[in-house]
């Protein structure tokens, strides 16, 4: 019976299907992270909102069953079930990840992907900045910097939402079965439900860069995970038909609290590639300057 309920158990993560945050309350978030950027911050990337936050949501849109390949292997990224793996015992490389996965005999997608792909476009990004940097003036890289942008928010806001941390993720796991409640779909959308302001998010929003990028994915992971039992909580206000949950206080307090801790995630490792960005060295054969990359004459 419980090597069965082991394999049940199996399944059903393997069959996950995590969203995160709805279209909308990422794009609530991003455009609040992007208000909340200090006043330091480069002047393109403040006006450059809308943008960012029309990309913040592709990576759901990349889950698209007439685009089968990417479709597959968009799922993984935006979850990382924490009692399937000890996080802080992360290896260096997705790639080292599923050799540790395969050591373990788990599938590195029934364990999820999130951290990794979270500091892929970070990094995306910081190497963005830096052509910045060396390249103020030049739209392209503007135009880089912003889509990149927007893919690291909404992995850091997934990274925010505690049922994309667990195998609970779908209502509680007993004897390796879900309960079904669909309470992650629930808590996705509370941020357009209750039409949450990204101005009101950002307000007083304080962030900083982490000294290490993975170990600071990792340190939210865990900040998230402990948030599960009162993710799972709000099932008594928005699983019943019968509740008035739009005016209960305790569910605004939660979508409110999650919505401020997943713009300054997202902030933070704004300011993380920012400062990434004064260190890499960009190779001598790339020019965009004077001229792109295949020598147009830049008008």
């Amino acid at each position: 019976m419980r090597r069965l309920s082991i394999v049940l158990l199996a399944l059903f993560v393997f069959g996950s299907s995590a969203w995160g945050w709805w279209p909308r309350g990422h794009s609530i978030l991003t455009r609040a992270a992007v208000q909340a950027l200090p006043a330091d911050a480069p002047d393109f990337l403040r006006a450059g909102e809308g943008m960012v936050a029309h990309a913040a949501v592709d990576p759901d849109v990349a889950k698209n069953r007439g685009t089968l390949h990417l479709e597959k292997a968009g799922h993984p990224v935006h979850y990382f079930n924490m009692e399937l793996f000890e996080a802080g015992d992360l290896p260096a490389s997705r790639y080292a990840f599923g050799r540790r996965c395969a050591e373990l005999e788990k599938r590195p997608e029934q364990v999820g992907l999130l951290p990794y792909v979270t500091a892929e476009y970070t990094e995306q990004l910081a190497l963005a900045f830096a052509e910045f940097r060396k390249w103020p003036d030049s739209p392209f890289v503007q135009n880089k910097c912003l889509i990149y942008a927007g893919y690291v928010a909404h992995f850091a806001q997934e990274v925010c939402q505690p049922l994309n941390l667990t195998i609970h993720w779908n209502g509680r796991v007993v004897d390796g079965k879900s309960s079904r409640t669909r309470i992650h779909e629930k808590i996705d959308g509370l941020l357009q439900n209750l039409d949450l302001k990204p101005e009101e998010i950002a307000e007083g929003l304080a962030a900083a860069p982490v000294d290490s990028l993975m170990a600071g994915i990792v340190a939210q992971m865990h900040r998230s995970f402990g948030e599960v039992e009162s993710a799972l909580s709000m099932e008594q206000y928005l699983v019943p038909k019968d509740v008035d949950w739009k005016n209960e206080p305790a569910v605004r307090a939660f979508a409110e609290k999650h919505a401020r801790e997943a713009a300054r995630f997202t902030v933070s490792l704004y300011l993380t590639a920012w400062k990434m960005s004064e260190k890499i060295r960009l190779p001598g054969w790339i020019d965009r300057g004077e001229m792109d990359h295949f020598g147009a004459i830049k008008k």
